[in-house]
């Protein structure tokens, strides 16, 4: 996975992502909360073009709803991600050896079945 740098900290962009670091929202409860002036001339269609080419990497989009993704979350509260473990990541539950094994496999009788509805 690719990871993506974080815009700038003066910029409009940061200033949506810190606004989705504290909940998700739509488009206009976004830039309400980035504390934006939507009314200002040509201020919309620059915010929606911040949208969709400054931080779509950083964010999920759900319908109308905008949510920040965990790495992107994790980046703006500082936190570091952490070290993948040296060796083997995930241990296996089996540890035989993988084949055909015998399975038994038990049919209820159907007086038993309508007693069970």
């Amino acid at each position: 996975m690719k990871r993506h740098r974080l815009p700038r900290p003066d910029s409009r962009s940061y200033a949506l992502l810190q606004a989705l670091v504290a909940r998700p929202g739509t488009f206009y409860q976004i830039v309400e909360r980035a504390g934006f002036d939507i009314e200002a001339t040509g201020m919309e269609q620059r915010l929606r073009l911040i949208f969709t080419n400054g931080i779509q990497h950083h964010v999920r989009q759900d319908g109308i709803m905008y949510e920040i993704k965990e790495a992107s979350r994790d980046a703006m509260l500082g936190m570091k991600p952490a070290a993948a473990p040296a060796g083997q990541v995930a241990a296996p539950h089996f540890r035989g050896v993988a084949g055909a094994m015998p399975v038994l496999v038990v049919r209820r009788s159907t007086t038993a079945m309508r007693g069970a509805a």
